[in-house]
């Protein structure tokens, strides 16, 4: 077997150690944001999910939006979750609004349609309340009524799911709004984190 033996000098290792390091560092900005070797979720977004009774779906719901790239607080996070949760219910509400489109007026579809675009109104509205009591909430009870709020916010979508699932209209609108109480109710949970 033969040995072969390095003449390069130090300085030629170096220039080859910083050039491997440069073309690591260049091939992990490439990565996906969900990879594990990005700095995709933070430390404090893995500790403060974990808490939560749905992990997956916090984190992704937290990792939606760019503030919480570099949360500081939990208080951040919570601020994120609520954010996040109204800006899905607003989704739901403008699909909820093309389909009015898609049945015929008067027909009992067409009541349903209606009245789930009227619950995501509200719920849209009372969601931005909600935002701004988590925004502006102290750790204790205040945190605890902001908890509160955002969890009352899972009534508008929950009545429109079951709306849908009785009269069995829209399949995918009643899917979707069940994910949005389930996101709702996660968001109370980041919240009410706050209390302890």
């Amino acid at each position: 077997m033969a040995t072969t033996t390095s003449t390069a000098s130090p300085a030629n290792h170096n220039a080859l150690l910083a050039a491997l390091l440069c073309t690591t560092v260049a091939a992990a900005s490439f990565l996906p944001a969900g990879s594990s070797a990005a700095a995709g979720t933070s430390y404090l977004i893995t500790q403060t999910c974990r808490r939560t009774s749905n992990p997956p779906l916090c984190v992704s719901l937290l990792q939606s939006n760019n503030r919480s790239l570099h949360p500081t607080t939990v208080h951040e996070l919570a601020v994120v979750a609520v954010t996040a949760a109204r800006r899905s219910a607003l989704r739901a509400r403008l699909r909820a609004s093309i389909m009015r489109g898609d049945v015929a007026a008067g027909t009992p579809a067409d009541r349903v349609v209606r009245r789930c675009n009227a619950l995501y109104a509200d719920c849209v509205r009372a969601g931005a309340k909600a935002v701004g009591a988590v925004s502006t909430a102290t750790v204790g009870d205040d945190a605890g009524r902001a908890a509160d709020a955002v969890r009352a916010l899972r009534l508008f979508p929950e009545t429109c799911g079951t709306l849908l699932r009785v009269r069995r209209v829209a399949p995918w609108l009643e899917e979707v709004s069940w994910q949005v109480a389930e996101e709702l109710g996660v968001a109370a949970e980041v919240v009410r984190l706050l209390r302890r």
